[in-house]
Parts: C-alpha cells; structure tokens; sequence
C-alpha cells in the first residue's frame, strides 16, 4: 500500500502545513516504525534561504512511548514579522535572550540522532533545517523521514482536507495550533492514529 506524501505550497504568509496541496512522494506502509522523532518548526516567514527559525520542538519516541522532548526558542537576530507573532505568538521579547541557530541546531541534531523523522508537511520543516545546517558548515539530514500528510489522505479519506488544524478539531484535540511543541503532539496524534490502521489493514 502507497500513500501519497503531501508537499505543501505558500500563501498567505502561513506555514506549509497548514496548506492543502501535494506532490506525488509515496512511503510504504511497511516503512512506518514505532521509534522515531516528530518535530516542527515556527519560522519567520517561509523562504529555508533568507527567512530564519523562531522556535525547534520535537518528541522523542521509543516504542511508540514518548522517552524524551526538546522545545527551544531561537534567537533569529532580525525582528519577527507582526504576522508571525500574531500566528504564534512568539514575540521579538521573548527570543531577545535566547541562543541563536548556530547552537540550537547541534543540540537538536544530537537529540534527533539516527531516529527516523515524522512531520506535517515535513519538506517544509526539512528544507529549513537543512539550510541552517549547511550555514553552519555541517552535513544535512539524511534521516528517514516520513510526512503524516500522505497518510492521513490514505487513512482519513472523508476530510474536506488535510490541514493539521482540520485533522486536531476532527478528533477534537485539546492543543493549541502554531506553537511548534504543541504541533508535534498532533502530528503524532495523527501518526499514531494511521499507523494503528495501517496494522488493522495488513492483518486481515
């Protein structure tokens, strides 16, 4: 079984995964895992090369149990736009002493190891990370990685669409939207929800 890997677009200066559209990437049921790292990012705008990250966080699973979090906010050394922080609510305030991207980044490259990666609309999240990394002289992520937007087009076919704030109010989850810790309960919410039927689908 194929199921389709959604690849954002931009519009309206919000984040791609909240954007309904795709390209044709597929993952196979049988490359899904039960240990792995859900991350997402809040950034600036959406442009990997000039725009920068505000906020890293991400969920360590072993098992399918959470073993570890990592939540940091990025210093981004430019003012964040009034658009940006009034999506996250992230302010120029609130960054002003926190380290910026040259070290956050080495701290959540250890965090995330070998692990394979699970996102929503995780080019979008990858594509910034990479370009921090080759700014900052290091090798680019490799990690398998895996997009719950192709999957829960397979396995949530009667949504109007697959936006993380459709997929949350569906199953009437009690988070807040647009905070990067928050944004990876859902999308593991959402992984584990396709995962469990994908093993109902494959065992009959």
């Amino acid at each position: 079984m194929y199921s389709i890997i959604e690849r954002g677009g931009n519009i309206n200066g919000l984040k791609n995964k909240d954007i309904d559209t795709w390209t044709g990437m597929f993952v196979k049921d049988e490359d899904l895992v039960s240990s792995y790292v859900v991350f997402d990012l809040e950034t600036t705008g959406l442009d990997p090369l000039k725009d920068h990250i505000i906020e890293i966080g991400a969920l360590k699973y072993q098992d399918n149990k959470l073993v570890d979090t990592f939540q940091v906010l990025v210093n981004p050394q430019i003012p964040i736009p009034e658009l940006i922080t009034n999506l996250t609510g992230i302010n120029d305030e609130m960054v002003k002493n926190e380290q910026g991207i040259e070290i956050v980044i080495k701290d959540f490259i250890n965090f995330v190891g070998d692990n394979p990666l699970v996102a929503h609309n995780g080019s979008f999240d990858l594509s910034f990370i990479n370009a921090n990394l080759i700014e900052c002289g290091m090798d680019i992520l490799n990690n398998k990685n895996i997009d719950t937007v192709g999957l829960a087009r397979t396995y949530l076919p009667n949504l109007y669409n697959h936006k993380l704030t459709t997929i949350k109010n569906y199953f009437h989850l009690d988070y807040g939207s647009h905070r990067s810790l928050e944004d990876c309960m859902v999308t593991n919410y959402v992984y584990q929800y396709c995962l469990n039927e994908s093993k109902k689908k494959n065992s009959q």
